[in-house]
């Protein structure tokens, strides 16, 4: 009764932002499950059809309702897990951006239009309550995907600011190493400038970018591979000082120890989804 399909845009121009989008509903009025989700430099806006959401320090809510309503949430997840727990039936579409990707289809700068970690997010208005109506009314999944890339295509914006994304890309390429004293140097530019970008459009430090991207690396990379890694070649791959240096700094993040997370983590769906399912 439950169902996830992740689906990449068929638009050569959205997939440079969105990674993929996908749907995940449930038609089990009694359903139950919570799953856990650790940081990501692909950010995610989710929507949900007739839900009440609760939003808490502890995680998010979902319920069934018999309200007809849209919520809309979009997650800059960058320092802890989140747990997500499902009561009832569901049906919820997820649109998973590129690094930099949401800030492509916003005309302010990202503190301006969602200020919060994670949160309701109504910045593109009635048109995009338009669209979801027609996704979720539609079966075809192509047609989803259309629906969607369209959309998107009218949301395109001139964002373009060369320092920032250089900066995450070198970030990246890195897995998360690259030194801030290098990012100014090589871009030629000074720490504050840097400091001052990635609060504006990507709601954190350099810093916490860093060490979010190391995180995910070591996630991606253990799941890659299916699990037969071992801790210290996860560690190693991921330029860890060494083990210990690795499960101090991952619980730091997730709360757990890698041993106990990474042989629960599942992959849902074709794209890199990767959720802790309880």
């Amino acid at each position: 009764m439950e169902k996830f399909i992740s689906v990449q845009p068929k638009s050569e121009i959205i997939r440079k932002y969105i990674a993929y989008y996908y749907f995940h509903s449930c038609t089990d009025t009694k359903f139950e499950k919570s799953f856990v989700f650790y940081p990501n430099y692909k950010n995610a806006l989710t929507v949900y059809k007739n839900a009440e959401i609760l939003l808490s320090e502890e995680g998010t809510t979902v319920s069934g309702s018999k309200m007809e309503q849209y919520s809309v949430l979009y997650t800059t997840n960058l320092d802890k897990s989140i747990r997500v727990q499902f009561k009832g039936a569901f049906d919820k579409i997820g649109v998973v951006f590129a690094p930099l990707g949401l800030n492509h289809f916003v005309e302010n700068p990202l503190f301006e239009v969602h200020s919060e970690r994670i949160g309701y997010f109504d910045y593109f208005g009635l048109p995009f309550q338009k669209c979801i109506t027609a996704v979720f009314e539609e079966n075809n999944e192509s047609e989803k995907v259309r629906l969607l890339d369209s959309f998107f295509e009218s949301r395109l914006t001139d964002f373009n600011v060369p320092i920032l994304e250089k900066a995450v890309y070198e970030i990246l390429t890195s897995g998360g190493l690259a030194k801030v004293s290098e990012l100014s140097e090589k871009l030629m530019t000074n720490r504050k400038t840097l400091l001052r970008l990635f609060q504006k459009h990507l709601l954190c430090s350099v810093e916490e970018y860093k060490k979010m991207v190391r995180f995910r690396q070591a996630i991606n990379f253990s799941q890659e591979q299916n699990g037969s890694n071992t801790l210290t070649e996860i560690a190693l791959f991921s330029q860890y000082y060494d083990q210990a240096d690795f499960i101090r700094q991952f619980k730091s993040i997730a709360k757990e120890s890698p041993k106990k997370v990474i042989p629960s983590i599942s992959k849902l769906g074709s794209e890199d989804t990767y959720w802790k399912l309880e």
